[in-house]
């Protein structure tokens, strides 16, 4: 009796919110006081106001493109609903994903598609098929673009073995154990993946992140070359982090920065770069995910 108390008690959720919410709002605040100590103010707000807003529109232009293509990709995996519904969950869930700490923001992704109709089975399922292929994306043009730099064997072969899997991951269900969840996990991919399904969600993950990768190069003043894109890889790749700070303040940076130190970069400089591409993504999912919501929150009353 005492151990089923104890579970339920008012203290041990206050720690879980201590956990999921302070952490992460901590990570943040120590991040940004160490950020403006460590880079001058003046050379920040001289590489902000450098931006020219024709520079800015065409940003926003290749975001716009890479979230469209991001919510076209989705069609297929969620043929209950329009268009126009999945670009505002997308845009919903990106928003709030960037947001809310601890990786809260993707619950939306569930809730509004149960709210519209949608299967917390299909919504499951097709949220993990997507992750994956935008994973397999960021790496394969990674490690493709570094395999021509670098003229690595190695890389070139890992790169086309990640591709590889990502074409034929319609037959991974012949190697998922059929295992409580696990079983859902394999009979929606018998059931609903072929060769031409993944050709497709492939190449609307590369183009998105080809297209966010313009966004970011065509508002910094970084050199349009290989470390660029790896940088911006990191930045991406931080969001499969299982901590996550208060609107990413912090882990994006930090890992938007690595390449360049390991390079030898100026590590202020690419620092200052990350911060203005981070908040330059929080302000282009804010304007879409604002208004989703909104639209949203009146389509499910």
């Amino acid at each position: 009796m005492w151990k089923t108390s104890q579970r339920f008690s008012p203290r041990g959720s206050f720690f879980k919110v201590i956990k999921r919410f302070l952490l992460p709002l901590s990570i943040s605040l120590i991040f940004l006081l160490l950020f403006f100590r460590f880079v001058p103010t003046d050379k920040l707000m001289e590489s902000f106001s450098g931006i020219s807003s024709g520079n800015f529109l065409l940003a926003f232009f290749f975001y716009t493109v890479s979230q469209v293509i991001r919510s076209i990709r989705w069609k297929p995996l969620i043929r209950e609903l329009n268009f126009l519904d999945i670009y505002l969950i997308n845009s919903a869930n990106i928003f709030l994903n960037n947001v809310l700490p601890a990786r809260t923001g993707e619950i939306s992704w569930f809730y509004y598609s149960k709210k519209l109709g949608v299967s917390l089975r299909l919504s499951t399922w097709s949220f993990i098929l997507g992750r994956l292929f935008d994973l397999s994306a960021i790496l394969t043009i990674a490690l493709v673009v570094y395999s021509a730099v670098k003229g690595s064997l190695i890389v070139f072969l890992v790169s086309s073995a990640v591709l590889f899997l990502s074409i034929f991951s319609y037959k991974a269900y012949l190697f998922i154990p059929s295992y409580r969840k696990l079983k859902d996990l394999k009979n929606y991919i018998r059931q609903s993946m072929n060769l031409k399904l993944s050709l497709y969600l492939l190449l609307c993950s590369l183009l998105s992140v080809i297209f966010k990768f313009l966004a970011i190069a065509s508002l910094l003043t970084m050199p349009f070359n290989f470390l660029s894109f790896l940088s911006f890889s990191f930045g991406e790749l931080s969001t499969v982090l299982p901590v996550h700070s208060f609107m990413g303040y912090g882990t994006y940076e930090l890992s938007f920065s690595i390449p360049a130190k390991l390079a030898s970069k100026d590590l202020k400089e690419w620092l200052m770069e990350a911060f203005i591409a981070h908040n330059f993504l929080l302000l282009s999912s804010a304007l879409y995910g604002i208004v989703a919501i909104f639209l949203l929150h009146r389509k499910v009353q």
